[in-house]
């Protein structure tokens, strides 16, 4: 309690001078000199078009804007005497300075009206780590893009996992490990779940599986999206491998609106999934403040603006398991149900009270509930459990201006998660029943949990027996009949975060931004895993006088599961701050410091759960209440010239496990949690160069070396009992090393783009946290020496290429313009295959050759072609085509259905491993899952209405 008191004093103490991280607006800077002399011009205003953005120059010409939120604005410069300068279209970034220089002419010369059209930056003077921006019109233009994890699919050096991780246990029970619609996505060469995901400068990343998205967000409702995956800033903590920074739309002073409908249903060119996707958006003036409140005369200070948009999206997916569908109820209007059903809401509201103070409140809701596909449950899907996931953020922002070069952020949000798994909602003493006496037993008349709880008092029936059976293969290798799914996943967690900025331009050439981060976590985790099927150790002494008097374990339903994890958990994290970006014309400078600390919680200092710890795993429950970890970031930028720029960057990266490894508890023996876990750290060098060659055209090096410490993983001890017990600990590592190289081509004659190709390799102990586990269960030794992660793409290229022909830049062809108002994207992806390990029969050979073979390459071709008609001044009509695989590759999975004996998926003709005999026909096809390879072609169509 006194360490609690402590950590809050800090919080209260530092909350009236800073709060934390990562920034999601940019800075324009630049120097205004006279046209005719060249001499620097004092008090001249420059200012953002339509906005209260603006700064007056200095002594010298210098000027600066802070705090310009992403996108394309219409930039002035107005001075008494000479003629106004306007540079349209030009683009902010996040954390980035859009540098520009003007020239005003005298009114004693005559000259036009001046305006430039900027265009956009090949060559970014001040980045000293690699980004990746996404702008809105990019996302609208690319074929595939519907919520913005999908922004990886344009990212070299990244990897999305095709399956979800999932461990057997025995005898037909299946682990879940995480929400079963979460794959891990890996950059770089690091595992999954080493990102920080960001919406509007506020995390929202997983609270139970660390670095996860959780608001699959609809691209309608953003407006750009920004990947770090270098040695990003010292703002940003909790991530070794990269930063997915989300900026939202807003509201502005014109209404804006539209909705969008898209389908598959329509499939000339590939099978249907019964697709159905709607969405809209409306933002502009909020109206009751505006209009209504004062006619009747309340009126507010300043103005308010708003955004809300919306989407619902259903389908069967490309592999429909055939279950039996019921109706969704959503607001009173019920609709048949799908596979996959899902929905978001978001909202947004801007008070700008007075030129220097603005408050936001923000809503961001998703909705989603599923079924999973499995070939071996093919015969009987109603067997399997399904899964609902709702969460709900919301978000309080208040920005004051403090002068011209000074601003401070105060946030503060909420996320919460609800995630469900059952058997049709079953609870896990309702697959029992109660015999209880010998008559009842030969008369089979049970009775049910609750009767026997309430008529018998809980003693010792006669006999009690499931209705169901563990899942069970029949002689075709599929499950049968009386198996049946019966875990229970109820997870509810709430994370309650406070965090600010404060930036200020400090000097000229320097601008220093600190902070802090405090988020308090309330989880409530229960996984039952066997319930339907096997009493607890409580439940078999309780009900069957089986084994020694046992305490009942945690949570609901003691009485059953043998495979059981409840906790309940409120840790407490942090992390301050302190960064300095120093700019001059040759040289700018990034260098910053991070401290991160991690309280646990009291629950895992509770006296009997720190014995029952020790009892069940034989170590001792030393933990250290307060862990911390110092992370140094430094990057360094040369602009050698106008078109070539050096970088090279250093950070040390600390990331908390996930926090379930900390927390499943030791009641239960298998998996169990260690609250004595330290933070995995990564260590990063890299070193760019960016050089524009010609007008349109520049190339992009980069090369980049990790080290990875302290990952988890797992280790085997035998403690209470006799039950072996696996425990989570700080005992991997890996390694990673790539050069990337990307080509872009700047919007010209009708044609844009870029093309990545990126080398790689990674290596390590392990792929995942229960590799040990899995080793174990093999019989296989654990490893020496480093090898091949299952990520380790050694090759992969990526182009995106648009054609367009905007209404004020028609194509001409043979002196002819060609209807206009239209693009085409080309997105093409391919990568070298993922490594296996080759079949064999002696685990000694499997352990040296784990991951020395390499799978089959991997190639698709997708495209979007869309069309806009203008029909009413800023009413516009688009129709739009997104075509995936154009071409029909059949890229196999290594996942599903891969015979590791021929290094291709399984098929018809295949020996059985290593000997003379044929698969026999049931055998085969039990092996040839449909998901060996990905998705062939297949098509949406869609029309969006936009004003």
């Amino acid at each position: 309690m006194r360490l609690l008191k402590y950590v809050t004093s800090l919080i209260l103490l530092f909350g009236f001078i800073t709060v934390l991280p990562a920034g999601n607006t940019g800075k324009i800077a630049g120097r205004v000199l006279d046209k005719e002399t060249g001499e620097p011009l004092v008090g001249v205003n420059v200012y953002i078009i339509n906005s209260s953005f603006g700064a007056a120059t200095d002594e010298d010409g210098f000027f600066y804007i802070l705090q310009v939120p992403p996108g394309k604005y219409d930039l002035r410069a107005s001075y008494v005497g000479y003629h106004n300068f306007t540079i349209r279209e030009l683009r902010v970034q996040v954390d980035l300075t859009t540098t520009v220089n003007i020239e005003l002419t005298p009114e004693t010369m005559e000259a036009p009206v001046i305006e430039v059209v900027a265009e956009q930056n090949l060559v970014q003077k001040d980045i000293t780590s690699t980004r990746r921006t996404t702008t809105r019109s990019t996302i609208e233009q690319t074929p595939g893009l519907e919520n913005t994890s999908d922004i990886f699919k344009l990212q070299g050096a990244s990897f999305v996992d095709a399956a979800p991780q999932a461990i057997q246990i025995g005898e037909g029970q299946r682990l879940e490990v995480r929400d079963e619609s979460i794959k891990n996505v890996h950059v770089r060469g690091g595992r999954g779940g080493e990102i920080l995901y960001m919406v509007d400068g506020m995390p929202v990343t997983h609270p139970l599986y660390g670095g996860r998205s959780v608001l699959e967000l609809n691209v309608i409702d953003v407006e750009e999206v920004e990947l770090l995956t270098g040695a990003f800033n010292a703002e940003y903590g909790q991530a070794q491998s990269g930063v997915v920074n989300i900026t939202t739309r807003s509201g502005g002073e014109k209404f804006m609106g539209g909705v969008e409908h898209k389908t598959d249903v329509w499939h000339p060119l590939g099978a249907s999934h019964n697709l159905q996707y709607t969405s809209f958006y409306l933002g502009g003036p909020e109206l009751i403040t505006r209009n209504v409140l004062p006619s009747i005369g309340l009126e507010v200070p300043g103005k308010m603006n708003f955004f809300i948009s919306g989407n619902g999206n259903v389908t069967n997916t490309a592999y429909s398991n055939s279950r039996t569908r019921d109706e969704i109820d959503i607001f009173g209007i019920q609709f048949d149900e799908k596979q996959d059903n899902q929905g978001n809401l978001n909202t947004k509201l801007d008070w700008q009270f007075t030129d220097q103070m603005k408050l936001s409140l923000s809503y961001h809701g998703s909705w989603k509930q599923w079924s999973r596909f499995s070939w071996p449950w093919q015969k009987y899907p109603d067997h399997m459990v399904d899964y609902s996931r709702n969460s709900q953020n919301w978000g309080f922002r208040f920005n004051h201006t403090v002068s011209k070069s000074t601003f401070y952020n105060i946030n503060f949000s909420y996320l919460g998660l609800n995630y469900r798994s059952s058997l049709d909602g079953t609870k896990p003493y309702e697959f029992w029943n109660f015999y209880p006496d010998s008559a009842a037993y030969a008369n089979n008349n049970p009775i049910s949990y609750k009767d026997w709880k309430a008529g018998y008092g809980g003693g010792t029936p006669y006999e009690i027996t499931s209705s169901i059976e563990a899942p069970n293969f029949d002689l075709s290798r599929f499950y049968d009949n009386d198996g049946y799914e019966n875990n229970w996943r109820n997870d509810l967690t709430s994370t309650f975060t406070a965090k600010g900025d404060l930036t200020s331009q400090i000097h000229p050439e320097h601008l220093v931004k600190t902070g802090y981060l405090v988020q308090y976590h309330d989880i409530k985790y229960v996984d039952i895993q066997d319930g339907g099927t096997k009493l607890s150790y409580y439940g078999l002494w309780k009900y069957e006088n089986e084994g020694q008097e046992t305490a009942p374990p945690p949570g609901p339903f003691p009485e059953f599961g043998q495979n059981r994890w409840v906790f309940n958990s409120y840790p407490l994290e942090g992390g301050f701050y302190i960064q300095d970006k120093y700019e001059k014309e040759s040289l700018i400078i990034n260098a910053g410091l991070r401290l991160d600390w991690f309280v646990p919680g009291e629950t895992v200092f509770d006296e009997d759960y720190q014995e029952q710890w020790e009892a069940a795993t034989g170590q001792n429950a030393d933990w250290k209440r307060l862990r911390y970890a110092v992370s140094p970031r430094f990057g360094i930028s040369f602009p050698i010239s106008q078109k070539t720029v050096v970088f090279f960057s250093y950070g040390h990266f600390n990331q908390l496990p996930e926090l379930q490894f900390f927390y499943r508890d030791p009641y239960s023996g298998g998996f169990t949690g260690n609250p004595g876990l330290d933070y995995e750290q990564t260590i990063l060098y890299e070193f760019g160069l960016t050089h524009q060659f010609a007008r349109d055209w520049a190339l992009d090096v980069k090369s980049y070396s990790k080290d990875i410490s302290q990952q988890v993983g797992s280790i085997r001890t035998v403690a209470a009992l006799g039950l072996p017990v696996d425990l989570y600990d700080n005992n991997g590592y890996s390694r990673a090393r790539g050069l990337e190289f990307e080509l872009n081509k700047r919007y010209s004659y009708n044609i844009s783009g870029k093309a990545t190709y990126t080398v790689q390799w990674a290596t390590g102990y392990s792929s995942s946290a229960f590799e040990d586990y899995i080793r174990s269960q093999n019989d296989f030794p654990n490893p020496i020496r480093e090898r091949p992660t299952n990520w380790d793409i050694r090759h992969q290229v990526v182009v995106q290429s648009t054609l367009s022909a905007p209404k004020k830049d028609p194509i001409n062809l043979f002196g002819v313009n060609l209807p206009a108002n239209w693009d085409m994207t080309v997105l093409y992806r391919f990568s070298t295959g993922q490594p296996y390990t080759p079949g064999t029969n002696d685990p000694a050979e499997a352990q040296k050759k784990e991951n020395a073979a390499t799978g089959p390459s991997s190639m698709t071709t997708d495209l979007k072609i869309r069309k806009t008609f203008d029909v009413y001044k800023d009413l516009k009509f688009v129709f739009y085509a997104d075509i995936f695989n154009v071409f029909d590759q059949k890229n196999p999975q290594l996942a599903y259905g891969f015979n590791t004996w021929t290094g291709e998926p399984y098929k018809y003709g295949d020996i059985y491993q290593n000997t003379d005999q044929y698969y026999d026909y049931y055998v085969m096809y039990s092996l040839m899952d449909p998901r060996q390879y990905s998705l062939g072609r297949y098509a949406k169509f869609g029309v969006s209405i936009n004003w």
